[in-house]
């Protein structure tokens, strides 16, 4: 690698690092500790040229090239090889004259909600604002309003990328419309985006937060929620989860230690007409704790509450064609309150409105058909080795079996998935283009489809 490193430097890289160099370790951490990163070479970009050196590199040596972002959604352990951080690549510019935002690769979507608020302006970000903005749009972005605005991946404008094959390009409807097609939900395997240009919303609160039921009325309020979140209006989104939660004192007393239901739910209507879509699942069971009301947009993390610290993950997930009491039952009969399931949550998300709608321009999205999505976390557990937690979460996606659909949502599908859930998020005509599509951006596959990592 010492040939691959003098030609960086001599390019103009500053930041190459070898395994035995101060940084590299810092380099190649992520927030999924049960995966590893040993790279040969870590590229620490600074500029977008940078990338485009690591590229050249790669391809004049024919070394696999590995993308390194917040670290989460990672499907396999990388040894060997070169790999580019890319975290320095944060910058944000708003143009609030025209509603948009160009946002290095490197960031994650905290620095973004922070730069269009003063704007009265928003990202379509996710449920967890910590996640980077390029791998979660690459992979198509389902957030806490899916239902009012879609797949988030439908607002972007223009990608910047280095690929092996076209080198630097800027990417948009009118310029590669092939590559844009595919980069909108096609996930990896075209190159390293270095830069992506947002359309914003114009928003700055929801009426959302989260009311948390007690676990014994799991099948009550869980039945309830099959009947009562599709037939929601297009303005508000919600999902629901069981958890299992920690005796912490960071935690509200009244859920602290227990497992509960937590319902989580974010819309743009009126207090008032919230509040009348929420009295049937309130009514289901009396909570333990109500947190729903407004809630500044910058705020939007806290409807969920996912973890923001590392952590080893087990996750996998599965898209459900029906969510009815019998599903309900299948599912608790596995993971319920009354059984001993390692898992920390086991969250459905309810789909449809927006979700189902095409992009203005077309785009890779799967799974846009879906009626609902089973997402299953275990969290790390000192009596449990890595695969018997995989084994849980496949326990859990498995006890659903009859109801699963047949395309998958491809930023949900985990350690804990089976690899056909991979192409399993593209119908066969959309595999084939973005195959063709990979192979004239990277023909000779430096770039590897299928590890991932947001």
């Amino acid at each position: 690698m010492t040939s691959i490193a003098q030609q960086l430097r001599a390019a103009g890289v500053t930041r190459v690092l070898g395994r035995q160099d101060s940084g590299y370790t810092q380099a190649t951490a992520g927030f999924d500790t049960a995966v590893t990163i040993t790279p040969d070479l870590v590229v620490v970009a600074d500029t977008a040229a940078d990338v485009a050196s690591a590229v050249s590199a790669a391809a004049d040596h024919d070394e696999r090239l590995t993308v390194i972002g917040s670290g989460h959604g990672r499907l396999a352990d990388v040894a060997g090889g070169i790999a580019v951080a890319m975290p320095r690549l944060g910058s944000v510019e708003v143009d609030p004259g025209a509603g948009l935002a160009r946002i290095g690769a490197g960031a994650t979507w905290e620095p973004v909600l922070a730069a269009t608020a003063p704007h009265g302006l928003a990202p379509l970000c996710g449920s967890a604002p910590g996640v980077g903005v390029a791998g979660y749009l690459l992979g198509g972005g389902l957030g806490p309003l899916a239902r009012t605005y879609g797949f988030s991946a439908d607002r972007v404008r223009s990608i910047d990328i280095v690929t092996p094959a076209g080198g630097p390009l800027t990417v948009t409807d009118d310029s590669h419309p092939d590559l844009f097609w595919a980069l909108r939900g096609g996930k990896s395997g075209f190159g390293v985006v270095t830069a992506v240009t947002v359309g914003l919303l114009p928003l700055t609160t929801v009426y959302g937060g989260g009311v948390y039921f007690d676990g014994a009325d799991a099948l009550e309020v869980l039945a309830t929620f099959a009947q009562w979140s599709p037939a929601l209006p297009e303005s508000s989104t919600a999902s629901i989860a069981l958890l299992r939660l920690p005796a912490v004192d960071t935690l509200p007393e009244p859920i602290r230690g227990r497992v509960v239901v937590h319902l989580r739910f974010t819309s743009i209507d009126t207090s008032t007409d919230a509040e009348h879509q929420l009295g049937t699942i309130r009514g289901a069971a009396t909570p333990l704790l109500d947190t729903i009301g407004p809630l500044p947009y910058t705020k939007i993390g806290t409807v969920h509450g996912d973890p923001t610290g590392p952590m080893p993950v087990a996750n996998g997930s599965k898209t459900l064609a029906v969510l009815d009491e019998d599903t309900v039952r299948a599912l608790l009969a596995v993971v319920g309150p009354n059984t001993e399931a390692p898992l920390s949550s086991v969250e459905i998300r309810t789909l449809g409105g927006a979700v189902t709608q095409p992009a203005a321009a077309p785009n890779a999205v799967g799974g846009r058909s879906c009626a609902h999505l089973l997402n299953v976390y275990a969290a790390a557990n000192p009596a449990l080795g890595d695969a018997d937690r995989l084994a849980a979460v496949r326990s859990a996606l498995g006890s659903v079996a009859p109801w699963h659909a047949p395309t998958q949502l491809i930023n949900f599908v985990g350690r804990g998935n089976h690899h056909d859930d991979v192409i399993g998020s593209w119908t066969r005509a959309q595999n084939d283009r973005l195959d063709a599509i990979r192979r004239t951006c990277d023909p000779a596959g430096l770039i590897p489809f299928g590890s991932h990592g947001n």
